[in-house]
């Protein structure tokens, strides 16, 4: 049976509302007042919205756009996702990124007031016109606004010392297997405070790194690690040099620091 397309799921004020603070939180709240609460809001409002944004695509989906948004959340947020997300993020426009932390189960207990919302939804609506070309002008925006849950990875990378990396690896191991693993192979690891970003990114320092033999020696290395769970994101971050080694091929340098930490602990995926 045809069902027609209600474009009041997407002109009405709860799901513009939705998605203005899924969009401030992903992009301003989470970075700069980390909490509990700015790490959940953005499932709650994300799960409360997204099935009026499916309904609106796929007319014909009645009730399992609730079903359907509550599934795939659940897939989200397991280990399982891991596969799909980097397949996809070779393809996108804009890669995604996700921590796996099983609480966030929690924002489940809102797909109900979403269903709820969606058989009263005309009680919310914007106006009584909108424009049929602004009707789907307005997918774009919306769905970038779904697509980029978190900063881009960069963003956890500010440029300092003498040489910028920049780079993530695909971790093999959990973060602290890594740290143990590196400590046993004589490296003095220490906790750098330098940059913060809530409880999003540890970062450490390694003072005095010695490359290829004894060949080169760095002042220190940054790295952090983004996420948790058995196999976060490794940050490469920024290193410095000796004083006396500022005259050096920089792209060597940067070569043969890249080649010893991935050794045995992560891939590179950047």
């Amino acid at each position: 049976m045809y069902q027609s397309r209600n474009h009041y799921l997407i002109f009405n004020w709860i799901f513009i509302a939705g998605l203005l603070l899924l969009a401030l939180n992903d992009h301003y709240f989470k970075q700069y007042y980390t909490s509990w609460l700015t790490g959940k809001l953005s499932d709650f409002a994300g799960l409360l919205i997204f099935p009026m944004f499916l309904l609106f695509l796929f007319p014909r989906l009645s009730k399992w756009s609730v079903i359907i948004t509550g599934l795939f959340f659940i897939f989200w947020k397991t280990p399982f996702s891991a596969d799909f997300i980097e397949c996809y993020n070779k393809i996108a426009l804009i890669p995604v990124t996700r921590t796996v932390d099983y609480s966030d189960y929690i924002a489940l207990s809102v797909l109900p007031l979403s269903w709820y919302l969606i058989q009263r939804i005309d009680r919310y609506r914007v106006s009584n016109f909108q424009p049929v070309f602004l009707r789907f002008l307005a997918i774009v925006p919306v769905a970038l606004v779904f697509m980029a849950t978190e900063p881009p990875i960069s963003f956890y990378m500010q440029p300092g010392g003498d040489i910028h990396i920049g780079k993530s690896y695909k971790m093999k191991m959990s973060k602290e297997a890594a740290l143990a693993k590196l400590r046993a192979k004589g490296y003095r690891i220490e906790i750098d405070t330098s940059q913060r970003f809530g409880n999003r990114v540890d970062y450490y320092v390694i003072n005095n790194l010695v490359l290829d033999g004894g060949k080169d020696t760095l002042q220190s290395l940054q790295f952090g690690f983004l996420g948790s769970g058995d196999r976060p994101l490794l940050l490469i971050n920024n290193i410095k040099l000796r004083p006396a080694d500022k005259e050096k091929n920089l792209k060597l340098l940067k070569k043969s620091y890249q080649q010893l930490i991935k050794s045995d602990i992560v891939e590179e995926v950047k």
